[in-house]
Protein backbone atom coordinates (compact mmCIF):
# COMPACT_ATOMS: atom_id res chain seq x y z
CA UNK A 1 0.00 0.00 0.00
CA UNK A 2 2.86 1.80 0.58
CA UNK A 3 4.59 1.72 -2.50
CA UNK A 4 0.63 2.37 -4.39
CA UNK A 5 0.83 5.74 -2.76
CA UNK A 6 4.14 6.41 -3.71
CA UNK A 7 3.92 5.98 -7.01
CA UNK A 8 0.57 7.73 -7.20
CA UNK A 9 1.97 10.99 -5.98
CA UNK A 10 5.18 10.75 -8.28
CA UNK A 11 3.18 10.19 -11.45
CA UNK A 12 0.95 13.24 -10.18
CA UNK A 13 4.06 15.35 -9.71
CA UNK A 14 5.13 13.95 -13.78
CA UNK A 15 2.13 15.53 -14.77
CA UNK A 16 2.23 18.70 -13.07
CA UNK A 17 5.82 19.13 -14.09
CA UNK A 18 4.78 18.27 -17.67
CA UNK A 19 1.51 20.74 -17.89
CA UNK A 20 4.16 23.54 -16.62
CA UNK A 21 6.89 22.51 -19.00
CA UNK A 22 4.92 22.35 -21.99
CA UNK A 23 4.33 25.13 -24.59
CA UNK A 24 0.67 25.48 -26.17
CA UNK A 25 1.34 25.60 -30.28
CA UNK A 26 -0.11 29.14 -30.09
CA UNK A 27 3.07 30.24 -28.17
CA UNK A 28 5.85 28.25 -29.93
CA UNK A 29 4.19 29.58 -33.35
CA UNK A 30 4.31 33.67 -31.78
CA UNK A 31 7.95 32.87 -30.67
CA UNK A 32 9.03 31.66 -34.37
CA UNK A 33 7.38 34.98 -35.11
CA UNK A 34 8.70 36.93 -32.68
CA UNK A 35 12.14 35.45 -33.94
CA UNK A 36 11.67 35.67 -37.66
CA UNK A 37 10.90 39.38 -37.60
CA UNK A 38 14.13 39.68 -36.31
CA UNK A 39 15.19 39.48 -39.71
CA UNK A 40 13.46 42.61 -40.38
CA UNK A 41 14.20 44.42 -37.86
CA UNK A 42 17.73 43.95 -38.24
CA UNK A 43 17.47 44.99 -42.23
CA UNK A 44 15.56 48.65 -40.96
CA UNK A 45 17.71 49.47 -38.31
CA UNK A 46 21.02 49.31 -40.45
CA UNK A 47 18.99 51.13 -42.95
CA UNK A 48 18.29 53.31 -40.29
CA UNK A 49 22.24 53.57 -39.10
CA UNK A 50 23.28 54.37 -42.66
CA UNK A 51 20.67 57.33 -43.06
CA UNK A 52 22.28 58.14 -39.59
CA UNK A 53 26.06 57.96 -41.28
CA UNK A 54 24.65 60.39 -44.34
CA UNK A 55 23.40 62.46 -41.94
CA UNK A 56 27.16 63.72 -40.50
CA UNK A 57 27.28 65.70 -43.62
CA UNK A 58 24.50 68.05 -42.43
CA UNK A 59 25.05 68.50 -38.50
CA UNK A 60 24.68 65.03 -37.33
CA UNK A 61 26.78 63.85 -34.61
CA UNK A 62 27.74 61.20 -31.85
CA UNK A 63 24.36 61.29 -30.35
CA UNK A 64 22.54 60.35 -33.01
CA UNK A 65 24.22 57.20 -33.25
CA UNK A 66 24.19 56.53 -29.45
CA UNK A 67 20.41 57.28 -29.85
CA UNK A 68 19.98 54.71 -32.71
CA UNK A 69 22.21 51.97 -31.11
CA UNK A 70 19.77 52.49 -28.22
CA UNK A 71 16.37 52.37 -30.08
CA UNK A 72 17.78 49.56 -32.22
CA UNK A 73 18.91 47.62 -29.08
CA UNK A 74 15.44 48.02 -27.34
CA UNK A 75 13.28 46.38 -30.84
CA UNK A 76 15.73 43.67 -30.90
CA UNK A 77 15.80 42.25 -27.43
CA UNK A 78 12.19 42.76 -27.02
CA UNK A 79 11.81 40.47 -30.10
CA UNK A 80 14.71 38.35 -29.41
CA UNK A 81 13.55 37.37 -25.86
CA UNK A 82 10.17 37.32 -26.27
CA UNK A 83 10.49 34.59 -29.02
CA UNK A 84 13.19 32.57 -26.87
CA UNK A 85 10.87 32.71 -24.02
CA UNK A 86 7.59 31.72 -25.61
CA UNK A 87 9.21 29.14 -27.57
CA UNK A 88 10.05 27.97 -24.19
CA UNK A 89 14.00 28.28 -24.45
CA UNK A 90 14.08 30.69 -20.82
CA UNK A 91 13.27 27.97 -18.40
CA UNK A 92 14.80 28.90 -15.03
CA UNK A 93 13.54 31.54 -12.92
CA UNK A 94 16.96 33.54 -12.38
CA UNK A 95 17.18 33.90 -16.74
CA UNK A 96 13.63 35.30 -16.81
CA UNK A 97 14.41 37.98 -14.08
CA UNK A 98 16.99 38.69 -16.07
CA UNK A 99 15.96 38.61 -19.69
CA UNK A 100 12.75 40.35 -18.20
CA UNK A 101 14.89 43.36 -16.25
CA UNK A 102 17.12 43.88 -19.32
CA UNK A 103 14.28 44.59 -21.59
CA UNK A 104 12.17 46.76 -18.47
CA UNK A 105 15.76 48.49 -17.97
CA UNK A 106 16.60 49.38 -21.42
CA UNK A 107 13.36 49.91 -22.36
CA UNK A 108 13.08 53.10 -19.48
CA UNK A 109 16.68 54.24 -20.46
CA UNK A 110 14.55 54.52 -24.23
CA UNK A 111 12.02 56.48 -22.13
CA UNK A 112 14.12 58.94 -20.96
CA UNK A 113 16.22 59.19 -23.99
CA UNK A 114 13.01 59.85 -26.29
CA UNK A 115 11.45 63.01 -23.79
CA UNK A 116 15.10 64.35 -24.44
CA UNK A 117 14.45 64.29 -27.98
CA UNK A 118 11.13 65.24 -27.82
CA UNK A 119 12.59 68.42 -25.79
CA UNK A 120 15.13 69.17 -28.41
CA UNK A 121 12.24 68.47 -31.57
CA UNK A 122 10.39 71.03 -30.20
CA UNK A 123 13.35 73.29 -29.75
CA UNK A 124 14.25 73.47 -33.18
CA UNK A 125 10.77 73.19 -34.79
CA UNK A 126 9.82 75.99 -32.46
CA UNK A 127 6.76 74.04 -31.54
CA UNK A 128 5.47 76.58 -28.72
CA UNK A 129 2.42 74.26 -27.90
CA UNK A 130 1.61 72.95 -24.80
CA UNK A 131 3.44 69.40 -23.88
CA UNK A 132 0.51 67.58 -24.16
CA UNK A 133 -0.66 68.69 -27.76
CA UNK A 134 2.97 67.89 -28.99
CA UNK A 135 1.80 64.19 -27.41
CA UNK A 136 -0.68 64.13 -29.60
CA UNK A 137 1.03 63.33 -32.62
CA UNK A 138 1.34 60.34 -34.46
CA UNK A 139 5.25 60.59 -34.20
CA UNK A 140 5.70 61.57 -30.68
CA UNK A 141 3.07 58.90 -28.91
CA UNK A 142 3.96 55.80 -31.15
CA UNK A 143 7.30 56.10 -29.94
CA UNK A 144 6.16 56.29 -26.82
CA UNK A 145 4.12 53.32 -26.71
CA UNK A 146 7.20 51.01 -27.83
CA UNK A 147 9.09 51.90 -24.65
CA UNK A 148 5.62 50.99 -22.38
CA UNK A 149 5.02 48.05 -24.72
CA UNK A 150 9.06 47.04 -23.93
CA UNK A 151 8.09 47.77 -19.88
CA UNK A 152 5.11 45.66 -19.84
CA UNK A 153 6.71 43.05 -21.85
CA UNK A 154 9.70 42.60 -19.35
CA UNK A 155 7.43 42.22 -16.47
CA UNK A 156 5.55 39.54 -18.10
CA UNK A 157 9.02 37.67 -18.76
CA UNK A 158 9.46 37.58 -15.17
CA UNK A 159 6.50 36.99 -14.19
CA UNK A 160 5.68 33.94 -15.89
Amino acid sequence: MLETSVEGFSIENQSATHSKNSQSPFEILFGIICLVLLIPATFVAFGEFRDIIDYFEYGGDMSDVRSWILYSTTILSILLISGLHFIGMIKSTSWKIVSGGFIIAISIMNLFSRFSDFGKERREWGIDEFWLDFLYWPSTHERLELVFLGIIIGFFVIKK
